[in-house]
């Protein structure tokens, strides 16, 4: 079990992997930066603010309300399927899992291209004492789960709409394309991940050789990275645990829905299961995107016309497409932080001792 327990300080350590990829960080964020700038910079320039700022007057705060309920349903729901893939690890307490939701989407929300995700996984291997390699394995096949989901939600909204539907640059066909992508990419990564759960010795060790030529100090940490990476893979292995999770993937996708379904009145907009579908998709493809914080820009414009494929009028679509992310942003980023205090995982902050997770809230 040592790999499984390693200390979390030292595994983020192993994991830095040197200048080069911190510069290759940067470039992303930089990059997701300027996506959203451009972005937003559209948005703004299409956006009628006097009748936005109408709509915000009149929004009726029950529908936030609302909205935030069943986001804190559906990440109630993603923390207890993260503790059905760690359990061939070890058992880990449902609250600690939960926090570290709460402080990973919130730091989603402040740090630009998904950094929130390395969050998360930092913070989930801190309060359960897992390594870091295996808790970010979890997260990885967390998405793996999603894909199925996902691509059922892309067909299914595309068997609903017109062929020729578009709305500004983006089209039915789009979908369609972006489904073929995004099957192509998931089956690749699926069969990866199968290959380096069942033969994981045998696929590290010629890559951390190859690796050690050039330089030796990389090639002994690729080793140790992909090996506590294979402990959070486990649950591939466990049929009746992997149906468990899959039924759990599928239950997540319903607060989703609900939560655009809801709204859609708060802005004028008829409760249309299609019109929910699609703000779902168009949020969907918006967090695959390299973008700023929040996906901010990005997730509007994705949103928006996404609405306008279902032949919402514009200014409600716009209206839906700013108020619904602010909507969950604010309350989520402020939950994320008062949790990061609370566990001791804020700047300053000793956290607490994840050698104990059993006794955890």
């Amino acid at each position: 079990m040592a790999a499984e327990t390693a200390e979390p300080g030292r595994e983020a350590r192993r994991a830095r992997g040197g200048p080069a990829r911190g510069w290759r960080g940067v470039g992303r964020a930089l990059l997701g930066l300027a996506v959203s700038l451009g972005c937003l910079v559209y948005v703004l320039r299409q956006v009628d603010l006097d009748a936005l700022w109408q709509q915000t007057r009149q929004l009726n705060l029950l529908y936030v309300l609302g909205l935030n309920l069943l986001l804190a349903l559906s990440l109630l729901l993603r923390s207890r399927r993260w503790q059905l893939l760690l359990r061939p690890l070890r058992p880990c307490a449902f609250g600690a899992l939960f926090s570290a939701n709460l402080i990973g989407f919130a730091a989603n929300n402040l740090l630009p291209t998904r950094l929130g995700e390395a969050v998360r996984a930092v913070a989930g291997a801190r309060l359960t004492g897992l390594s870091l390699g295996a808790s970010a394995a979890s997260i990885v096949l967390e998405r793996m789960l999603d894909g199925p989901v996902m691509l059922a939600f892309i067909f299914a909204v595309l068997l609903c709409l017109e062929p020729g539907a578009a709305a500004g640059p983006f089209s039915a066909g789009h979908f369609r394309a972006a489904g073929w992508t995004f099957l192509v990419g998931y089956l690749a990564a699926l069969l990866g991940l199968l290959a380096l759960a069942r033969w994981p010795r045998p696929l590290v060790d010629p890559l951390a050789r190859g690796l050690a030529r050039l330089q030796p100090r990389w090639g002994a940490r690729l080793r140790r990275g992909l090996l506590a990476f294979h402990q959070g893979l486990l649950a591939l292995g466990r049929q009746g645990l992997l149906g468990r999770l899959v039924l759990l993937s599928l239950a997540l996708r319903l607060p989703l829905l609900a939560m655009h379904w809801l709204f859609l009145p708060a802005v004028g907009l008829p409760p249309s299961l299609l019109l929910a579908a699609l703000a779902t998709l168009g949020a969907g493809l918006a967090s695959t995107l390299p973008a700023g914080p929040g996906y901010v820009g990005a997730y509007q414009l994705a949103v928006f016309w996404a609405l306008r494929l279902g032949d919402a009028p514009e200014p409600e679509a716009w209206a839906y497409a700013i108020l619904y992310w602010a909507g969950q942003w604010f309350p989520l980023v402020l939950v994320g932080l008062l949790e990061a205090w609370r566990r001791g995982l804020g700047p300053g902050r000793r956290p607490a001792d994840p050698r104990s997770p059993e006794q955890q809230p």
